[in-house]
């Protein structure tokens, strides 16, 4: 700790610089409440995009509030993917579709992708796994 010029303390550098906007769960919670109220006054839908405008965060400053309050955010979260799958059932779900598959990738997504480790052994025209990895 240092103290500056004017008597009072700085604790800069004792872990980290700027201090949080949403210091409480109660308080990130109440604005992303007042967030989707917003969105329901508007008649528009809620996204995370949006939801960080809001906040008057970026996304990575989002994400460390999921990550510090996961409660809260994921609830949230599942609040905006159950209004984008409301979505589906309309004339055009492409652009719900197209929402879901990129905010939601974990569990929207067409396919499954495996990897495999191992070699490859050629025994003249046959070709065989001689081992595999982990």
């Amino acid at each position: 700790m240092k103290t500056k010029k004017d008597g009072t303390i700085s604790r800069q550098g004792e872990g980290g610089g700027k201090p949080s906007k949403y210091p409480t769960e109660e308080l990130a919670y109440d604005k992303l409440s007042g967030y989707l109220k917003k969105c329901e006054d508007e008649k528009s839908m809620p996204n995370k995009a949006g939801a960080c405008v809001f906040l008057s965060v970026d996304k990575s400053t989002y994400n460390d509030y999921k990550k510090k309050y996961p409660h809260t955010f994921k609830g949230f979260e599942n609040i905006v993917e159950s209004a984008w799958v409301q979505r589906l059932g309309g004339n055009s779900p492409t652009g719900a579709i197209f929402y879901l598959k990129n905010a939601f990738r974990e569990d929207w997504k067409d396919k499954h992708e495996t990897e495999l480790n191992g070699t490859i052994k050629i025994e003249g025209n046959k070709i065989a796994f001689a081992e595999y990895g982990s």
